[in-house]
């Protein structure tokens, strides 16, 4: 029985009885269905049956013009693209292009233009590929399509390369890495060309060791994501050219057979373009060892794989100059005519390609990115500029707030030198026991108290001062009256109007003023804790001490003390 008969014939006959099966839903849902139908049972068939994949996207495109759907034809034509070669393939893809290049999807002509691009790249039309990868990152960058724009610009950067400019790749491959490395293990192979190409032009910017970081680094992913080894072997290559620049001959030599050994095994012309150039270092490297023999058997072989791919890359005129040269000494006119025109044919090819390319490098991609960072730079040095004039602002603004802090501490620290001194100077006989007071009849009838005992409750405050019995810490209107044998409330009123203060603030002045005096004239007592001061004046904590001394004085009885000692040394 044919399998594969029987199981297109079911697949087709699915592929229209799909519409049927569904006939109760809205067309716009029906559609879709079988586009995804048929799209899927594509993919799913499209590495089996090329022949069966073709027939669905017939089907899918044939779908798309009965219902006049421009992007889901453009869609088939791509389908179509991708199972067909030559020719066909690239009239399919013009047909996705025609028919979206002024729809703004994400998608379409992006994906025809990088297949168009890679073609022509993979045929050495280095212009045309040019063209394309160009068109790919203006509509990658307009939809933000950062995966194609990073693909297409780490492109260009490759073909610039291939005609010898590495002047500004170096840069573009450094942004392009930080972007692949964050999906190396998904798409290995744009991770890995990067790496290559990075590689490569901090080479040719003599940052060897550099190079040989990235070449390490590459070799160690290589071995875990890359089944085939293929790329392992690219940067061995790689450092076999690093090693020949450090001049570490012997280490160049083992890397570049090395690489030519596993390389050599595809047919890829991309593979083989690398392959003529480790042929070329090799060359050069056996040279520098002294085997010229050698030497010139590895630059025929740069020779042998050019004739066959036909791509020119700059490194390999060298072999050309040396072989040139070989046959000229020898008298060998035939070889030498022979190996001057190989020459001339590279050169012509180089030159087209290199004027073209650096053209259009300056004026679509080169200038447009200079602009854009020139730009980039006024718009940072403005912002700078505005930052700048904000911080200067924020420092103005600081100087003045430092400034008047400044200020109010000098002030502050000259008013307490002021009453410091005042303090220090005045002497022990601005008594603590105050003076009797003069009494009139107005005293006596504002208080409502009798001469009498005004004047004996003054008689008794002067000897409680004088006995400095304030210095107990227990003292209250209702015991010092009781001591005084008088009413507490008689007490509180002659201290009121003759004190002009209330009786604490009265207590605890005449404690305040004992302590000046005692911190004065006691050497020893100046070096007492401040709680212990505080207990010896009557103070029951140092919070309440410092607290009156300075509501009294202005100035911290701290501040006070310090000076003091500052006086005694």
């Amino acid at each position: 029985m044919n399998y594969k008969l029987v199981l297109n014939t079911v697949i087709i006959l699915l592929l229209y009885s799909v519409p049927s099966t569904a006939y109760q839903k809205d067309k716009k849902t029906k559609d879709n269905e079988e586009y995804n139908f048929l799209r899927k049972s594509y993919y799913d068939n499209r590495g089996n049956s090329k022949e069966l994949a073709n027939n669905i996207a017939h089907k899918y495109l044939l779908k798309a013009k009965k219902n006049n759907d421009t992007l889901r034809m453009a869609d088939g034509f791509y389908l179509l693209s991708k199972i067909t070669e030559g020719n066909i393939s690239q009239k399919y893809g013009d047909s996705v292009i025609a028919l979206t290049k002024d729809k703004n999807n994400r998608y379409f002509p992006l994906l025809a233009y990088q297949d168009k691009a890679t073609i022509y790249y993979n045929e050495y039309n280095f212009k045309k590929a040019f063209d394309y990868y160009l068109k790919v990152a203006e509509e990658a960058e307009k939809h933000k399509n950062d995966l194609f724009y990073h693909q297409s610009i780490r492109d260009m950067v490759i073909l610039k390369a291939h005609v010898g400019e590495h002047e500004t790749g170096l840069e573009a491959l450094r942004k392009c890495i930080v972007y692949f490395s964050k999906t190396k293990e998904e798409k290995p192979d744009d991770y890995f060309i990067t790496m290559f190409a990075l590689s490569d032009s901090y080479i040719q910017h003599k940052k060897l060791d550099s190079a040989t970081i990235i070449n390490r680094l590459g070799h160690k992913y290589a071995k875990i994501l890359d089944k085939d080894s293929v790329w392992l072997y690219n940067f061995v290559l790689n450092e076999g050219i690093n090693q020949y620049y450090k001049t570490n001959y012997k280490a160049a030599k083992d890397s570049l057979k090395k690489s030519i050994s596993a390389i050599s095994r595809s047919d890829d012309p991309i593979g083989m373009a690398n392959v003529s150039m480790a042929y070329f270092y090799l060359g050069k490297t056996l040279s520098a060892l002294g085997d010229s023999k050698q030497a010139l058997i590895a630059h025929k072989k740069v020779d042998e794989i050019y004739q066959k791919n036909g791509m020119a890359i700059p490194q390999i005129r060298g072999s050309y100059d040396i072989l040139i040269e070989h046959y000229k000494n020898k008298g060998d006119k035939d070889n030498h005519l022979k190996y001057i025109e190989r020459k001339l044919k590279i050169d012509k090819n180089l030159t087209s390609d290199y004027k073209y390319l650096i053209k259009n490098v300056v004026q679509k991609y080169d200038t447009p990115r200079l602009l854009l960072e020139k730009q980039e730079i006024i718009d940072s040095l403005e912002k700078d500029k505005k930052s700048f004039t904000l911080v200067n602002s924020i420092l103005i603004l600081l100087s003045i707030a430092f400034l008047g802090f400044w200020m109010h501490n000098y002030l502050k620290r000259r008013n307490y030198k002021k009453k410091f001194n005042e303090l220090y100077n005045s002497t022990t006989q601005d008594k603590v026991v105050t003076d009797k007071v003069a009494l009139n009849q107005t005293d006596y009838n504002e208080i409502g108290i009798s001469e009498e005992i005004i004047e004996d409750i003054l008689s008794k405050l002067k000897g409680f001062e004088q006995n400095l019995d304030f210095l107990q810490s227990d003292i209250t209107t209702s015991t010092l009256a009781k001591s005084f044998n008088t009413n507490y409330k008689y007490l509180s009123k002659v201290v009121n109007r003759h004190k002009n203060k209330s009786f604490s603030t009265y207590i605890n002045d005449l404690r305040i003023d004992y302590s000046i005096i005692k911190l004065k004239e006691d050497q020893k007592f100046r070096h007492y804790t401040m709680k212990a001061i505080a207990q010896e004046v009557g103070f029951n904590t140092s919070q309440a001490f410092s607290k009156s001394f300075y509501k009294k004085n202005r100035i911290h009885p701290s501040y006070f003390i310090k000076e003091l000692q500052k006086q005694e040394s």
